[in-house]
């Protein structure tokens, strides 16, 4: 800006605004010059306040996205960490149940050995037979089930066929079970080995 007296007014060389041919006495003139500063600085002012606030509402939406982004991370997170909870409540004696299939299998055995002998089945159906039932009651009451394959159709998800035999009215079926298998609260646990008809 130009110079100013002692009351905060513009100085105005009148000489020169003569010389310029305007015939505006000093106070017009002061006048004028702050309106064109008033024009020239409104622009300019609201233009950057347009450019803040613009830059502000972008913040505003950039966290705001952040913070939606956080928030379905972490929903996701909590539902993937019950479900996995659930998933080891429920296989929690995976391990112990698999160590106890070969007493189990060993049981299988006995049973079909007691079945070829009257006097053993005997023995067996007042003594061994019983703990036998009372350990798969009991198993049973933790999710363990046994599979049944002998005569069901031959499903790779569920058995392992060890062979194939010649059995024509048994082609695709399960002629023979090897070694039982076992789901855990409806969840395999081991298959079972079985024989198939060709």
């Amino acid at each position: 800006m130009g110079k100013k007296n002692t009351n905060n007014e513009p100085i105005v060389d009148e000489d020169l605004l003569k010389d310029a041919g305007l015939d505006l006495d000093g106070q017009q003139v002061a006048d004028q010059i702050e309106e064109e500063i008033e024009d020239f600085q409104e622009p300019a002012a609201s233009a950057s306040n347009d450019n803040v606030i613009a830059g502000l509402n972008q913040q505003i939406a950039e966290k705001d996205d952040r913070h939606l982004r956080l928030y379905a991370e972490f929903e996701n997170y909590k539902r993937r960490s019950q479900r996995e909870k659930l998933d080891l409540m429920e296989t929690a004696g995976r391990k112990t149940m698999l160590a106890l299939l070969p007493v189990l299998d060993d049981f299988d055995r006995a049973v079909k050995q007691a079945e070829s002998d009257e006097d053993t089945k005997k023995v067996w159906d007042s003594g061994v037979g019983l703990i036998h039932k009372k350990l798969l009651n009991s198993l049973s009451g933790q999710g363990l089930k046994p599979m049944e394959s002998n005569g069901e159709d031959f499903n790779a998800d569920l058995h392992e066929a060890i062979t194939e035999i010649p059995s024509p009215e048994m082609s695709g079926k399960v002629v023979d079970t090897v070694e039982r298998g076992y789901t855990l609260n409806g969840k395999i646990i081991r298959h079972a080995k079985v024989v198939v008809g060709k």
